[in-house]
Order: C-alpha cells, then sequence, then structure tokens
C-alpha cells in the first residue's frame, strides 16, 4: 500500500494547559503543533482497549474556560440532525421505527438511534460543528454518541454503496467503526467511502488532514492514509482474525514484493514453495488456516497451494484466472 505513509497534526490542548492559559495575566501564544496521526493512534488503541474489556485510561473532566464553554452550548447542540433526499429512510428511536416522507424528511438522532436505507435512498447527516456525511445506497448506521461528543463515534454495520463524509474542523476527532472490523479516525479530512461487493471497502482522503485506520487483519498495526491517497480495505462477515487455537505459521516473500503469511491449526501442515505455501490437511478431522484476511477449512487429505501477487502486478481479472 504505497498510499499509506505517516503524516503529523495537532494534539488536544489538555485540562492543565487550559487552566494555565486562563490564569495567565496576557494572551499567552499558541502552543507549537504536535503530530496528530500519534495522537489518533492512541486514541484508536484507547478505544479498542475499552471494547475488549481491559480498563480503558482515565481521563480528566474538562476544567477551566473548556468547561465554561461547553456548559454555555444549547442542549440542541447535542442533536445530530439527519435529513431524507429520497426513499426509502427509514430512523430507530428507542427501539421505535418510523419512515421519514417528503412533507417530513428531518430527524433529530441521539446515541442508539439507528438509521437505516434502501437501494435509492440518500441522507444528509449534520452536526452542529459543521461536520455532515451523506449516505448514498442501502445502509445501517448507528450513532454512539451524541452531537458534543469527543471523540465523535458512528458505527457503519452495513455500507452497500457509498458515503461522503466532512469530519469537521476544530478540535474534536470522529472514529468511525466500518464493516469488516476496520475503523477509521481524524479530522478536518473529507474522506469517501466506497463498497465493492461487500467484500472490500475502498477509502479515500481529500484531505487537508491525514486519518489513522485500524484493520482486524493487520493486527496491532495501523495505518496513517495522507491526502490524495486510497487504500482497499478487506470487509468479510466472519473476520478471520478470531480464529481460536493457531499454534504455527510459515511465510513467504519480503516488504518489497509483499510478503504471505499463514497461520494454521495443529492438524494442518505447512510448507513454503518458493513464493508459494502449500497447506495440508494432515490431522484425522478438518481445521482451520489463515491467510490475507480469510479463513480456509481443510479436510483430512486436501491441500492446497496458496500464493501473493507481488505488490504492483497488475492483477488479472477473475474470469482470466
Amino acid at each position: 500500500m504505497r498510499s499509506v505513509v505517516t503524516a503529523a497534526a495537532c494534539v488536544l490542548l489538555g485540562a492543565a494547559g487550559a487552566r494555565a492559559f486562563q490564569d495567565a495575566p496576557a494572551p499567552a501564544a499558541p502552543p507549537q503543533e504536535a503530530p496528530r496521526s500519534k495522537d489518533l493512534e492512541e486514541l484508536l488503541k484507547r478505544l479498542a482497549s475499552e471494547r475488549s474489556g481491559r480498563a480503558p485510561s482515565t481521563d480528566r473532566p474538562p476544567t477551566g474556560a473548556r468547561a465554561a464553554a461547553a456548559a454555555e452550548r444549547a442542549p440542541a447542540d447535542r442533536v445530530i440532525r439527519a435529513t431524507r433526499m429520497s426513499d426509502v429512510v427509514q430512523v430507530v428511536h428507542a427501539g421505535l421505527q418510523r419512515d421519514l416522507s417528503y412533507w417530513d424528511k428531518h430527524a433529530e438522532m441521539a446515541p442508539g438511534d439507528e438509521l437505516r436505507q434502501g437501494p435509492k435512498a440518500v441522507t444528509l447527516i449534520d452536526y452542529s460543528d459543521g461536520a455532515s456525511f451523506k449516505i448514498e445506497g442501502p445502509a445501517l448506521l448507528r450513532f454512539t454518541s451524541d452531537g458534543l461528543a469527543n471523540p465523535r463515534q458512528v458505527e457503519f454495520e452495513r455500507l452497500s454503496r457509498s458515503a461522503y463524509l466532512f469530519l469537521g474542523r476544530g478540535d474534536v476527532d470522529t472514529v468511525l467503526a466500518l464493516p469488516g472490523g476496520n475503523e477509521l479516525a481524524g479530522r478536518n479530512a473529507r474522506v469517501t467511502l466506497h463498497d465493492f461487493d461487500l467484500r472490500a471497502l475502498e477509502i479515500r482522503n481529500s484531505g487537508p488532514d491525514p486519518v489513522v485506520l485500524r484493520s482486524p487483519y493487520l493486527g496491532a498495526t495501523l495505518l496513517t492514509l495522507e491526502p490524495g491517497h486510497r487504500v482497499m480495505l478487506p470487509v468479510l462477515a466472519e473476520p478471520a482474525a478470531f480464529v481460536p487455537n493457531l499454534t504455527h505459521d510459515a511465510a513467504t516473500g519480503d516488504d518489497a514484493r509483499g510478503r504471505l503469511v499463514v497461520v494454521a491449526q495443529p492438524e494442518i501442515g505447512l510448507r513454503v514453495d518458493g513464493d508459494a505455501i502449500e497447506v495440508h490437511g494432515d490431522g484425522p478431522v478438518s481445521a482451520i488456516a489463515r491467510a490475507c484476511g480469510a479463513r480456509v477449512v481443510l479436510r483430512p487429505g486436501e491441500v492446497l497451494r496458496l500464493a501473493r501477487a507481488p505488490l504492483g502486478d497488475p492483477r488479472r481479472k477473475e474470469w482470466d484466472e
């Protein structure tokens, strides 16, 4: 993925910094910007830790000027506004469903609410700070934070066509849970999501700032997507990252050409053969191997040969293979 590179941006002003700025006798110069990509990576790690059941890091509540500014915000600012542009759009509030019509096309979304779309539907999502989403085609998304939360969080359980996302300006991070266990985090960026037959997700970043990506098929690796670049991430209904009892592995290739790694259960034998890996069903029962985010099930006596095309080589059409 030559489009995945590192980038830099700013971090949020902490509570102690806010108090110091407030108490200073004269206006202070703005703080130096620090790398944002590192900040967003830490944010993703913390959210992943919370979801996995480990104790999350404790954040101090905002104080000083930031707390006063937050208290002055109207309750309406916490509302997320959904606008139906074409049918069929359905919203779910506290388990109650209703369809939006052209004479009743607005809905106020709160944490826990869902938005469901049909094949020809288009919906606009607007936040009070200027962030906005445009969702086209079949989709199911869930709002897991209100309009003033930082980070702003949304779950895309399904996306079957496209989404155009403006993550907003300022110091609010947006964290999106995407199909297939993928995640995206960033701010001050315009991002486009395109689905490919529910098997892959193309993510384009139009900038001006970078965004950070996390995929279950890359383990702990976090990717920074620069403005003007795109990446394809796999989408599987049952991610292979959670196959139990994987005891041994085999690898071939290198970083320049692309590396193939196969991890298998004890009943499967692995043998490296040049740029390929042969997978053998050596045990008395069927077993599972994992390769490139996919699960492979082999019955006793079956043999499968896996190879990975070098990075940069054009892929052949499926009907030519």
